[in-house]
């Protein structure tokens, strides 16, 4: 037989929710710095490509720039979602939200970084926070996701009673 597991949440679990929210921040901040400079940065990273690549012609660097620009917006808003909806569900004590929240994690350790380098040339123009805080984001989303695989945390899971 095996030994009882304490019903009650890990702390584990609490301190990954409480760092997922200051990552969740540090993404939104992100975003709004760079859609208050939206025009700028936008400039910016037009310029960049158009001297990257002078053959390539002007509307197809703005499309470029704009898929780029709507892209990562939707992945904030999705990232957003989605840490919220596993964030709740691990709560509750269901195993599958573990999934989510590292799906979660990867996507905005690797988006964080990626966003950093697709940024660079117009990262001065916006804020210096996005010099570092990109960094801060997926560091954070790493250990909150790691925080979730703990010990503690994987017995209380499992011990979750079956609905």
């Amino acid at each position: 037989m095996r030994e009882p597991v304490d019903p009650t949440r890990p702390r584990q679990v609490d301190a990954a929710i409480g760092l997922w929210a200051v990552t969740l921040v540090g993404l939104v901040v992100s975003a709004v710095l760079v859609a208050l400079k939206q025009d700028t940065v936008r400039a910016t990273l037009r310029r960049s490509l158009t001297d990257s690549h002078p053959t390539t012609s002007q509307g197809d660097i703005r499309a470029a720039v704009d898929i780029t620009m709507i892209g990562a917006g939707a992945i904030v808003v999705i990232v957003l979602l989605l840490v919220i909806y596993g964030s709740v569900r691990i709560r509750e004590r269901l195993a599958g939200s573990r999934t989510t929240l590292t799906t979660m994690g990867v996507l905005t350790a690797a988006g964080s970084i990626g966003f950093w380098t697709v940024l660079s040339p117009a990262r001065d123009d916006v804020s210096p926070a996005l010099n570092v805080l990109p960094f801060a984001v997926a560091a954070l989303a790493v250990v909150a996701t790691v925080l979730i695989f703990l010990p503690p945390v994987s017995r209380w899971l499992a011990a979750a009673p079956k609905i």
